[in-house]
C-alpha cells in the first residue's frame, strides 16, 4: 500500500534541481510526443530569486510532493502585486504544476498552495499562471494530441481532470488559431490588402537591427498601452520584456515582424516567429554544442509561423491596420515558404480579434483553461 503524501517547501538549491528535474525524473512525458522540454537553464533564471523577472513585482514559494521519500509532484503558490492593484486583492496564483496521475498528489499539492495564499489573505486561487498571463498559463482541454507552437508548453492530459477534482471550475479559456494552407490564399491576399490600406495613411516597415534600440522601446510601450483591457493585463516590466527579446532575437526573421507608422509615428507593430518547438525536442531542456547543431538544422525544416505578439494604439483602432498586419504576415510567410499561420494566444473575450480570422478561416485548434477555487 502507497505511503501518505508530504508536501515540502523548496529551501535549497538541490531541492530547486529537484523541482525542475521533476518531470525528466517521474518521466511524465516519456511516451508524449507533444511535450516540449523546457530550457532548464531559463528555468533556473526564472526561480533565480535575484535574476528572475517575477520577484521584482512579486513573491511565492515553491514545493514539492514526495511519498515513500521519492518526490510524485510540484506546484507553486505566488501573489503578484502589479495584480492587486489592477485588479484585486483577493486573488492568489499556483503555477508550474507536474504531478503523476494520483488525486491524493494533487490535493495534497493544491493543499499546500491554498493554505500559502490563505495565510497572504486570498479568498480565490487562480491558474496555472507561471507566473504570469504572458508566461504559461492553463492547462490543455482541446487538442491536447497537437504539438504547441514555439512559446506554448503541453502538459499531461489528467491534469484538468486532476483540478475538477480538487474542486476547480473554469475561470477563463485562451486559443490557438491556425490558418492552414495559406498558399490558398495567394490568389487575393495583396488585392483585399490594398483596399483595407486606402485612406490609410500609413506606412508598414520591418524591423532592422539598426533600429534595435528604439523599435525595443517602441513595442514595449505600445504592447503596455493597447493591451490595457485585455482579460488579466499586466504591464510588462522592463525586466520581464527583456527576457522576451532576449528569447525573440535568436530566432526572429526580419520580414516577420513588421511596424506601422503615421507620419513617422509608430502606432502599432505585429512579430511572428517560426515555430521552432517540434526542433527543440532534440534539446531536450539542454544546451550543449552538439545539441545545438542538430537542433539548427530541425529549425530550418519548420514550416509554421506563429504570431505572438501584436499590437495598435488605441486611437488608430478601427483603420484595419490589424487586418494589414494579418495579410502582409501570411503574404511574407507564403514568400518564405511557410505553409501555415498560427495566432496564439488569444483570450475568448477579445471577439475583435478572433473576428479578425474569420475571413482567413483560421481554425481554433488547442485551448488552455485558467482554472479558479474559492479559498475562503
Amino acid at each position: 500500500m502507497a505511503g501518505s503524501v508530504v508536501v515540502k517547501k523548496v529551501e535549497s538549491k538541490k531541492m530547486i534541481k529537484e523541482f525542475i528535474m521533476l518531470p525528466w525524473t517521474l518521466k511524465i512525458y516519456e511516451n508524449d510526443p507533444c511535450w516540449i522540454p523546457p530550457l532548464i537553464g531559463e528555468q533556473k533564471k526564472l526561480f533565480d530569486r535575484k535574476k528572475g523577472y517575477f520577484w521584482e513585482i512579486g513573491e511565492g514559494d515553491l514545493f514539492i510532493a514526495y511519498r515513500d521519500g521519492k518526490p510524485v509532484g510540484r506546484i507553486t503558490a505566488h501573489i503578484n502585486h502589479l495584480y492587486e492593484k489592477k485588479y484585486d486583492n483577493d486573488t492568489g496564483f499556483f503555477g508550474f504544476y507536474e504531478s503523476i496521475n494520483d488525486v491524493d498528489v494533487a490535493k495534497a499539492l493544491f493543499s499546500t498552495a491554498e493554505e500559502w495564499l490563505k495565510n497572504k489573505g486570498k479568498k480565490i486561487m487562480n491558474g496555472p499562471q507561471s507566473f504570469s498571463v504572458y508566461d504559461s498559463v492553463g492547462f490543455e482541454v482541446e487538442g491536447i494530441d497537437i504539438v504547441p507552437v514555439v512559446g506554448l508548453l503541453h502538459f499531461a492530459g489528467y491534469y484538468k481532470d486532476l483540478a475538477v477534482a480538487c474542486g476547480f471550475r473554469k475561470c477563463i479559456d485562451w486559443s490557438c488559431y491556425l490558418v492552414k494552407k495559406i498558399e490558398d490564399y495567394r490568389p487575393y491576399l495583396k488585392a483585399v490588402r490594398e483596399e483595407f490600406m486606402k485612406g490609410q495613411n500609413i506606412q508598414y516597415t520591418i524591423f532592422s537591427k539598426k533600429e534595435f534600440k528604439k523599435r525595443k522601446d517602441e513595442i514595449l510601450n505600445i504592447f503596455n498601452i493597447a493591451w490595457d483591457g485585455n482579460w488579466g493585463h499586466l504591464p510588462l516590466t522592463q525586466k520581464q520584456f527583456d527576457g522576451f527579446v532576449e528569447e525573440l532575437v535568436q530566432v526572429v526573421v526580419p520580414e516577420l515582424v513588421v511596424f506601422a507608422e503615421d507620419n513617422g509615428k509608430t502606432v502599432g507593430f505585429i512579430i511572428s516567429l517560426p515555430d521552432i518547438n517540434p526542433a527543440l525536442r532534440v534539446l531536450n531542456g539542454r544546451m550543449y554544442p552538439w545539441r545545438i547543431l542538430r537542433f539548427l538544422r530541425e529549425a530550418k525544416k519548420t514550416k509554421k509561423i506563429r504570431t505572438t505578439i501584436m499590437g495598435v494604439l488605441p486611437e488608430y483602432r478601427g483603420r484595419k491596420i490589424d487586418d494589414v498586419f494579418y495579410l502582409r504576415t501570411i503574404e511574407d510567410g507564403i514568400r518564405l515558404g511557410f505553409e501555415a499561420s498560427d495566432c496564439s494566444l488569444i483570450v475568448e473575450t477579445n471577439k475583435k480579434m478572433i473576428g479578425a480570422l474569420k475571413p482567413l478561416k483560421a481554425e481554433n485548434y488547442k485551448t488552455y483553461r485558467i482554472y479558479e477555487k474559492d479559498i475562503m
